[in-house]
């Protein structure tokens, strides 16, 4: 029988990239052989698991078995970037998940999932951040299963209280829940309600894989006039990884 080593919190995301900048900041040291990716930290009384799942619903729902097969974390943390659907989300606003629904865009099917309830240390971490100068947002976490056209589909989503899209979200959620453990989602905005996704990313996460540089370079000789596309998503990840650190700092000082 595995012991199971007692942990603040896990972390949850979808790419290095989203948590890289947090990682080096705590020091956290990489799990050799983890499949999932997965790194350990201390930060003050603190001790935390943070894992990478890759995209989509499937691999978010693998990590988090492989979580709560070794760990017995207090707290599930589900975080990345995400699409906003509505105007008020500015690139790099953070937006703390209320709500969680599953939306399916092939039946235009949106799907309430149960919520866990907010931790009690929310508020404070909201305060916190508005304090920092980060835009913060209480919204509304939306899973689909593939990245989808947004400009097709926002007039169905559009009444939900600062809508945003994630691929992860709900597998996490569901997990906490069952379990009866404190949820949080936090999502940083990386493109907002008028822009799309490039096609390459679609494709990565169609396939649940993670986006490849081979990839991106084959979408950007298709068309060369898609360079302003690419340097704009990685200016925009860059703050919103930025604004994640700041936020799971925010957590850790708050819980």
């Amino acid at each position: 029988m595995v012991t199971k080593k007692p942990v603040t919190a896990a972390f949850l995301a979808a790419l290095s990239q989203e948590v890289q900048p947090f990682l080096r900041r705590v020091r956290a040291t990489c799990l050799p052989g983890a499949e999932p990716p997965a790194w350990e930290f201390t930060r003050g009384p603190n001790k935390g698991v943070t894992v990478v799942s890759g995209m989509g619903e499937d691999a978010a729902a693998r990590s988090v078995a492989w979580v709560f097969e070794r760990y017995q974390p207090q707290g599930l943390i589900s975080l990345g970037f995400g699409g906003a659907v509505t105007p008020e989300l500015t690139p790099g606003a953070v937006v703390l998940g209320e709500t969680y629904w599953r939306y399916d865009p092939d039946t235009q099917t949106l799907e309430e999932l149960p919520a866990p309830a907010w931790p009690h240390w929310s508020a404070a971490l909201v305060e916190r951040l508005r304090t920092a100068g980060l835009p913060v947002f209480r919204g509304s976490m939306i899973t689909t299963r593939g990245i989808i056209h947004k400009a097709g589909h926002a007039a169905l989503l559009h009444h939900l209280p600062h809508p945003v899209l994630d691929l992860e979200t709900s597998a996490a959620a569901l997990a906490a829940q069952v379990r009866t453990l404190p949820f949080l989602a936090l999502r940083a905005i990386t493109d907002v309600a008028a822009e799309e996704i490039p096609d390459f990313l679609k494709e990565a996460a169609r396939q649940g894989q993670t986006p490849s540089g081979a990839a991106a370079l084959a979408w950007l000789a298709a068309d060369p006039r898609r360079l302003a596309v690419l340097l704009r998503l990685w200016g925009r990840s860059r703050l919103a990884a930025k604004h994640l650190t700041q936020a799971l700092d925010a957590v850790l000082e708050v819980w």
